[in-house]
């Protein structure tokens, strides 16, 4: 497939309406999933190299993965002033189980620590590990060697929660919670359109 070659994002339906173009009333909507197989096939086999991620499987209780995430595209006001902010989101790996709360005051360790108790307190229990991505509130990025900084050692401890981050630039290893954050803006926004409303009175009626 010369043109796959040259350019591998390529999709098929585009593929397609090329042949239809250069072969009219050959091909047709007919031949689209044979076409979206022999793609896929060729993409496999002979296609460039991907990555390779060895997919890890949780057992109930042993992660907790947490991180911070913009909600300013939802266009949320508070007394008809727009409310610039993050949440906090807390999620199981195994059981998907999730905790959320707005953020004030930025990624603070205030606002992780208050996050991390209120999901620990909420769930019935803290998970065997938890992860986060190089939050400056829980580990020393600025040393050649990352450490935990001592309030985030110390709440870990008291929990009994063992703390892992991801690695730089492995962006597969935060997807657990990157994909919850698209899923609950769209769950949030699903909401927002029923009530028919972006606006709240308060920023408790929000939450």
């Amino acid at each position: 497939m010369p043109l796959l070659k040259s350019d591998p994002e390529l999709q098929p339906i585009t593929l397609l309406e090329h042949l239809d173009s250069i072969m009219p009333g050959k091909f047709g909507r007919i031949h689209l999933r044979t076409l979206q197989r022999r793609v896929k096939k060729w993409l496999a086999t002979e296609g460039p190299e991907q990555e390779v991620i060895f997919r890890q499987k949780y057992m109930p209780g042993f992660m907790g993965i947490s991180d911070y995430t913009w909600m300013n595209k939802l266009n949320i006001t508070i007394a008809g002033e727009i409310f610039e902010h993050k949440l906090f989101h807390y999620k199981l790996v195994f059981s998907g189980w999730t905790y959320i709360q707005v953020v004030f005051g930025g990624e603070s360790f205030e606002s992780l620590s208050t996050g991390l108790q209120n999901a620990f307190w909420r769930s019935g229990g803290a998970p065997q590990t938890h992860r986060t991505d190089s939050l400056s509130a829980a580990f020393n990025n600025h040393y050649e060697q990352e450490t935990l900084t001592e309030r985030y050692q110390k709440l870990c401890k008291h929990y009994e929660v063992v703390a892992t981050r991801n690695n730089k630039g492995i962006a597969h290893e935060n997807g657990a919670i990157e994909v919850a954050h698209s899923h609950l803006k769209q769950k949030v926004d699903q909401q927002l359109r029923l009530r028919g409303s972006r606006d709240f009175a308060t920023i408790n009626e929000y939450q």
